[in-house]
């Protein structure tokens, strides 16, 4: 059986990418120190909800502490041959890292070092990073292209990403490892991060709750549903060398769009607040995912319709529950 190590398995992406892996076969390792970014209700239920499947088996670890990942692999690691570290742990979200600097340096740049120290001395075939589009800033391009300026960042979260990439880049270039740098555009999906709008948006019209919206709504997202980023992921790893790739779904929806199409299933309309916007937030994405088409044989197949009628599907179902969790 193979194995694989998945960080930030608690987390939304880290959760159905976990889930694909355990279809798939493989005996995941999960690692996820369970901060407090959004409710940590949502990241417990999530964990156990992995660990029904025998073949996941999870870890309570902080990757920014070299000294408990390092115990944490000599223990488990060690007698476990890895196939590949998949590194989705991190801080996220624009506006926070504006308050909590430090903290997203620490797990988004020294997690990433630490990692891929390891990835070296454990001798693991290949290692993903997340990344994300936020790397590109307010760029005024039609599609972001993986040469495009990313240089100039305009957010700590940002920042703090593209300096994991140089990280990575350099690692590459010293020691020849495998290593496959994903940059993200917008995921949603079930389960989701309630500090993002798919889920708050979907929360407030089932719930019938009112919405904050920075801006006028018209800034555009290249929304890319949640199955289709872990099947990116998944394809990335077999990468030989080091690669750049943009997953995003290359169709940017504005905000209110996005509440037109939850008001549609809810047949509801939700009241909004508009606020001005932050510095930190940008107008428009997009990805240029030619590249990683012609690489890796990849592109999104849910549109955004269906992508959010499963996630409003899954809210309903799970609703009870989820009343609990704090959005933000």
């Amino acid at each position: 059986m193979k194995n694989v190590l998945i960080t930030g398995s608690s987390g939304f992406i880290g959760y159905h990418l976990s889930l694909l892996y355990l279809r798939k076969g493989f005996r995941v390792f999960g690692i996820d120190n369970h901060s407090d970014g959004y409710d940590v209700k949502l990241k417990q239920w999530r964990s156990l909800e992995l660990k029904k499947n025998k073949c996941f088996i999870f870890h309570k670890v902080d990757i920014s502490s070299e000294k408990r990942l390092i115990t944490y692999f000599d223990k488990f690691v060690k007698k476990n041959k890895l196939d590949t570290i998949i590194n989705l742990a991190a801080g996220t979200g624009v506006r926070k890292s504006t308050q909590y600097p430090n903290s997203y340096y620490e797990s988004n740049l020294l997690g990433a070092l630490n990692l891929i120290k390891l990835s070296r001395k454990f001798a693991v075939k290949s290692f993903v990073q997340a990344s994300t589009s936020s790397v590109y800033g307010d760029s005024k391009e039609k599609s972001f292209k993986i040469n495009s300026e990313t240089s100039k960042p305009d957010s700590i979260y940002a920042a703090s990403k593209k300096a994991s990439e140089v990280l990575l880049h350099a690692y590459h270039a010293l020691y020849g490892q495998n290593i496959s740098i994903l940059r993200f555009f917008t995921v949603y999906g079930p389960c989701g991060r309630p500090d993002m709008a798919p889920f708050i948006f979907t929360d407030a019209a089932i719930n019938n709750r009112s919405i904050n919206v920075f801006g006028t709504g018209k800034q555009k997202r290249d929304f890319t549903y949640v199955d289709d980023i872990v099947d990116g992921i998944y394809k990335s790893s077999k990468l030989k060398g080091l690669n750049y790739l943009n997953l995003g779904n290359n169709k940017p929806v504005s905000i209110n769009n996005l509440i037109k199409i939850i008001s549609k299933f809810s047949n509801k309309k939700i009241k909004r607040f508009d606020k001005p916007s932050t510095p930190e937030d940008v107008f428009y994405t997009s990805a240029d995912i030619s590249k990683t088409k012609r690489i890796m044989n990849w592109e999104p197949k849910t549109d955004l319709m269906q992508g959010m009628l499963n996630t409003y599907n899954w809210h309903i179902s799970n609703n009870k529950w989820l009343k609990k969790i704090k959005v933000s």
